[in-house]
């Protein structure tokens, strides 16, 4: 569907015997004249050895830090040891979970008694400014004994994974997660996902983002309405929720959705926008190309004149309209993603696929104005490039007001 939308440390462990330093009193002989007798002069006696101290009490850091380190090396023993025996099956979860998702996590003190849990999913080190959630976990003996609610969850709370309760399925590019409530839709989501990422990955290629594997989630109408905030649209089937460096989720809910055909395109768009913008932001003005190249990679292999776009295609009278208003209804969003998908064809159609892409690629992720990547791509103004889809497409199309 469519969206509008440090180092890691390493605790060290402080045990094992301390050896105690003994020190054997050494005699050196001074010989003075032949006449004299020898004098035998004992050396300075060593100091004694200090008693041994108790171990140094961990802190919250250095056991949190030797935890994510375990998950990290894939050591459940590791990830449980500090965990107290009433929270074991919620760490265990959330351990398998993680690793389901190829998870690179670490640990940071916050604010007001939370932790920040930093992931991402590519490297063995995340970056600074990877994304992260919140958690409160009370720690006492060197053992987590219980877990409050956060005291300031993040903007990305409650990402679909935290709890550990999913189940995981894989296929050749793409990771799919889902509740228990929808675990019988799996293997026809992997297989729909598998055939879009090949899609996909064609146009991630033309990006330069090219994406170490995909990750889908699967909701129900509760968790749809929770996961990452909620989404308020009653229209929407899908979106795509940007994480930074970290690139992108897209959560599903296929309920909404009645056939196959629709359930893949719907994840061939959302995959398409992973593909073309996951890792930067973008600039709202720019709806009409962010959504008219996911329906282009969404509608693959058709072309926009055999899809619902040409249906829902309203009379234009520039390329690049203002994005859709807050509270927008179906027809006016179908209307203005059938615009979009129009002019990336027109795009495609008259400069060929490739030199489209790049024009995609410099003014989407590179940031460059719409003339200037209209001059570097296609050699002309982007005024004339309007006239040009515009009236190409009035010409293909019977429009109505």
């Amino acid at each position: 569907m469519r969206d509008f939308t440090g180092p890691r440390y390493r605790a060290r462990h402080v045990g094992g015997a301390i050896l105690a330093i003994v020190a054997a009193i050494s005699l050196g002989g001074m010989v003075s004249s032949r006449a004299e007798p020898v004098r035998v002069i004992p050396a300075v006696a060593a100091p004694a050895p200090a008693p041994a101290s108790a171990p140094k009490k961990a802190s919250a850091q250095e056991i949190l830090s030797k935890q994510a380190a375990a998950l990290n090396r894939g050591d459940l023993g590791g990830w449980l040891a500090p965990v107290a025996p009433a929270l074991r099956q919620r760490y265990q979860n959330l351990f398998r979970t993680l690793r389901a998702l190829d998870a690179t996590v670490d640990y940071r003190a916050g604010e007001g008694g939370d932790v920040l849990l930093t992931y991402c999913f590519a490297g063995p080190r995340c970056p600074a400014d990877a994304p992260r959630i919140a958690q409160r976990p009370l720690i006492k003996n060197g053992q987590i004994t219980a877990l409050g609610k956060p005291a300031k969850p993040t903007a990305l709370q409650p990402a679909p994974w935290e709890q550990g309760d999913l189940v995981f399925a894989r296929g050749r590019r793409v990771t799919v997660g889902a509740p228990k409530a929808l675990k019988n839709r799996l293997k026809e989501v992997v297989a729909l996902a598998d055939q879009a990422a090949a899609v996909d990955d064609r146009f991630a290629a033309y990006a330069g983002n090219r994406q170490p594997r995909y990750r889908v989630f699967l909701a129900t109408d509760k968790l749809w309405r929770t996961w990452y905030g909620g989404k308020a649209t009653t229209w929407a089937v899908g979106y795509m929720q940007p994480l930074g460096p970290a690139g992108a989720d897209v959560v599903i809910n296929p309920r909404r959705l009645t056939s196959r055909t629709a359930l893949k395109e719907v994840i061939q768009h959302e995959l398409g926008h992973v593909a073309t913008i996951g890792g930067v932001s973008t600039r709202h003005e720019d709806m009409w190309l962010v959504e008219g190249v996911a329906e282009y990679v969404g509608m693959q292999p058709s072309r926009a004149d055999d899809t619902y776009s040409k249906g829902a295609l309203r009379r234009i009278t520039r390329l690049n309209p203002p994005p859709l208003r807050d509270g927008a209804g179906e027809k006016e969003v179908s209307a203005f993603y059938a615009q979009g998908h129009f002019a990336v064809d027109c795009l495609v159609t008259k400069f060929g696929e490739a030199r489209a892409m790049e024009f995609v690629r410099l003014r989407l992720r590179l940031g460059n104005s719409l003339d200037m990547a209209s001059r570097s791509v296609f050699g002309m103004p982007f005024r004339k490039v309007d006239a040009t889809c515009v009236d190409w497409i009035s010409n293909l199309v019977v429009t109505r007001r």
